[in-house]
């Protein structure tokens, strides 16, 4: 049995305070510094990856690139990112040629710790039956029948007759290869340069015009009731994933924040438990006709526009490896304009994706372990003009918005050139229904 994965941030400052590692110490009481080599020097050496090597050790990452130093370092970094409210990189001398490192700040000391116990804790006696009360059929582990006993041992409840774990279960043969990831045209000309972040590291604002464009989206990410990372994009593809970048694809790489911030022990194990399942996790897609979502691993995932509260709201689950439509542009533009002439509810837009647990399911979304919100900001953008201007801004000559087209990409090319490409459907050839 493998040892559980220690928490990043108490690791890393033991590994400091050993003084095993080259470069890796403090230079002040609350601060201390990384060797960051780049892996393309000639000089660069197995001792200048150690402390990135260890910690693919210890976080279990190891076997899955033994000999890859580059992912040994994106897992470190990712991890080192992910907790903005223990560490703050103060230095960046990476691109030091004689010594290149970076120096990170402990901002969370002893007192700051005595004042994050004041926050709303997580209650112990809620969590569990919250995950698990409705039934157990979506469990997270390959070890789901010693999960299952755990908790009918907690006395939590009659399992659901028919039972489907969290994560899709399949064997090492049924994983599609590298190559068949989606890879993106090489000509194609709107394509962004691939991008990566890790919670701590948040872009600035990309909105320079009143009018938002079709590529720019509000992404949060919630564990629970505590938002842990929220951010304005400026992109047509997001892969949101777990320390598990998919190589070779253009898009925005987004890695699921860690757990080391938050309190309740319970929380952080089962909130784990999906992370690790999340691995490669979910591509999103904005395409001229709409957004689409493509689920690249085990965890399952819910998606939906629906008022989450609803409990006569129907869940539905994204199948593995295969495109769907999570927004139709067409769609929320006719109901916009139903809206408008007071024919029709306010439309929504706010796309909502659970993964793990069953959603929407009528219970509060603050229940959930992980939820990640997209906003596309242009919908959010038209929705409030109508609200606060009425239906004749819609048609004024200084916003140019004709709201008698059929589409999103219509209403927007009458306003400003669209970032696409002329074919609304150039990238369908890029999400096959079948690897």
């Amino acid at each position: 049995h493998s040892l559980p994965k220690p928490q990043f941030s108490s690791w890393l400052l033991k590994q400091v305070e050993t003084g095993q590692y080259a470069g890796l110490c403090y230079v002040e009481p609350n601060k201390f510094r990384v060797p960051w080599k780049h892996n393309s020097r000639k000089d660069c050496s197995d001792e200048d990856s150690k402390i990135f090597r260890a910690w693919a050790v210890a976080s279990g990452k190891i076997n899955e690139f033994p000999n890859d130093k580059a992912r040994w370092k994106t897992n470190f970094r990712c991890a080192l990112n992910n907790l903005s409210v223990r560490f703050k990189m103060v230095k960046d001398n990476s691109k030091n040629s004689d010594d290149p490192h970076k120096v990170y700040e402990i901002i969370n000391t002893a007192q700051n710790q005595d004042g994050l116990a004041t926050r709303d804790p997580w209650e112990d006696a809620d969590i569990i039956p919250d995950i698990y009360s409705s039934s157990t059929e979506y469990l997270l582990s390959a070890n789901e029948h010693d999960l299952v006993n755990d908790l009918m041992a907690l006395g939590l409840g009659s399992q659901s007759t028919e039972e489907q774990p969290w994560t899709e279960n399949y064997g090492q043969q049924n994983q599609p290869a590298t190559e068949s990831y989606p890879v993106a045209a090489e000509n194609n000309p709107q394509l962004l340069p691939v991008q990566q972040i890790c919670y701590g590291v948040t872009p600035a604002p990309v909105l320079t015009s009143p009018q938002p464009g079709l590529f720019d989206l509000e992404v949060s990410i919630h564990y629970r009731k505590k938002e842990m990372v929220k951010m304005t994009l400026n992109t047509p593809r997001l892969q949101l994933h777990y320390n598990s970048e998919a190589l070779g694809y253009e898009a925005f790489k987004l890695c699921f924040p860690s757990t080391d911030g938050l309190l309740d022990h319970k929380q952080i194990e089962y909130t784990n438990r999906i992370l690790n399942s999340i691995q490669r996790g979910l591509f999103l897609e904005v395409q001229e006709t709409g957004i689409y979502a493509w689920r690249q691993d085990r965890c399952h995932v819910f998606a939906s526009t629906s008022d989450p509260s609803l409990a006569n709201a129907e869940p539905a689950k994204l199948p593995q490896n295969t495109m769907v439509e999570l927004l139709n542009f067409e769609k929320f533009v006719n109901e916009l304009k139903q809206f408008k002439e007071n024919n029709g509810r306010s439309p929504e837009y706010t796309i909502t994706m659970c993964f793990g647990e069953k959603f929407p399911d009528g219970k509060p979304l603050e229940k959930k372990l992980i939820v990640v919100k997209v906003v596309p900001l242009i919908c959010r953008h038209l929705h409030e003009m109508a609200q606060m201007e009425g239906a004749s801004s819609l048609y004024s000559s200084n916003v140019s918005l004709q709201i008698s087209h059929n589409s999103l990409y219509d209403l927007i090319s009458s306003c400003f050139p669209l970032q696409t490409a002329e074919d609304p459907m150039r990238d369908a050839a890029l999400f096959p229904n079948q690897i």
